[in-house]
C-alpha cells in the first residue's frame, strides 16, 4: 500500500517534466499529446463510464457472511447532469495543468524567438 503513496508523485512530477520537454520542441502540436491523453482516459471516458453503469454495489451480512448484492438506479442521465458536470471539471484539473505549462513555454520560446530576430535585424 505505501508504494502507491510513492508512485502517484512521482508519476506526476515526471509528467510536468516530460509536458515541459514536449512542449520545447520546435513542432508544437507535439505539446498537445500529455493534455489529449490526460482530457480523453481521465475526463471524458471516465463521466462517460458513470452516465452508462448505473448499477451499485452494496453488502449485506446474511448469516455472519457478506454477500454483495447490486442495484439498477432508474435515473435517467439528466437527473445527474450536475454530478457529470463536476466529475468532468475535477477529472480536468490536471488537464488545465498540462495546458498551462505547454503555453507557458510557447509564450516563452515565442518571446525568444521575437528577440533573436530583433538582434539578427540589428547587425
Amino acid at each position: 500500500m505505501p508504494s502507491i503513496f510513492i508512485f502517484i508523485p512521482i508519476a506526476f512530477v515526471g509528467a510536468i517534466i516530460l509536458q515541459v520537454f514536449l512542449s520545447n520542441k520546435e513542432n508544437k502540436w507535439i505539446g498537445f499529446i500529455l493534455p489529449a491523453i490526460s482530457f480523453l482516459g481521465m475526463s471524458y471516458f471516465i463521466v462517460l463510464g458513470i452516465i452508462y453503469d448505473n448499477t451499485v454495489l452494496f453488502s449485506t451480512m446474511v448469516d455472519g457472511e457478506t454477500v454483495l448484492q447490486t442495484v439498477t438506479q432508474m435515473n435517467s442521465p439528466l437527473a445527474n447532469i450536475g454530478r457529470y458536470v463536476y466529475i468532468f471539471i475535477l477529472h480536468n484539473i490536471p488537464t488545465a495543468i498540462l495546458l498551462a505549462i505547454f503555453f507557458a513555454r510557447r509564450s516563452t520560446l515565442n518571446k525568444q524567438r521575437a528577440l533573436e530576430k530583433m538582434s539578427v535585424q540589428d547587425l
